[in-house]
């Protein structure tokens, strides 16, 4: 049997791979904001989805039932943002912890008043929030690298200083 006769299954003007592809894909969201391993927001025409890749597990919100967007600052890293959100039938549920993607969720903000201009934004002022998370996050990581740098150069200080005890102490 020669290569050109053999059946792959696939006709080659109607069932390509990339054809069937093509009908099963998902419609683009209008932002995406990536977190923490595997984890991202999406923003959809008609919904909010929170998509966790390695639990395979997604969660939707449409955007017709959101009363309010809720954002706080992380418990023990206020750079970590903590979003919420509020239903139409007065339940809040935490939609995403860790948010370390401030660039993108206030692309994802942007485009949310865009498509849903009624959803009400705790706090009023989330730009300015956003841009205090950013100016948080840098301080922090500057604190992080000086207390290193600090106890690096401590520590070769006690060395000197032993060093030195060492060569001209009583022999």
């Amino acid at each position: 049997m020669d290569v050109d006769e053999r059946d792959d299954g696939f006709d080659d003007e109607h069932d390509t791979i990339h054809g069937a592809a093509a009908e099963d894909e998902e419609p683009q969201p209008l932002a995406r904001v990536r977190y923490g391993l595997g984890k991202e927001l999406l923003l959809f025409p008609d919904a909010l989805v929170v998509h966790l890749r390695e639990e395979r597990e997604e969660t939707r919100y449409h955007l017709a039932s959101m009363r309010r967007l809720i954002l706080m600052p992380g418990e023990h890293n206020p750079a970590k943002l903590v979003l919420m959100v509020e239903l139409d039938d007065g339940t809040t549920v935490i939609a995403a912890e860790g948010v370390s993607n401030v660039r993108g969720f206030r692309v994802l903000l942007a485009r949310l008043r865009e498509i849903a201009p009624a959803i009400e934004l705790d706090p009023e002022d989330m730009d300015e929030q956003l841009a205090q998370a950013l100016d948080i996050r840098k301080r922090y990581s500057l604190g992080c690298y000086g207390a290193v740098l600090g106890s690096c150069l401590l520590l070769w200080i006690v060395y000197l200083v032993v060093a030195f005890i060492g060569a001209h102490g009583p022999r």
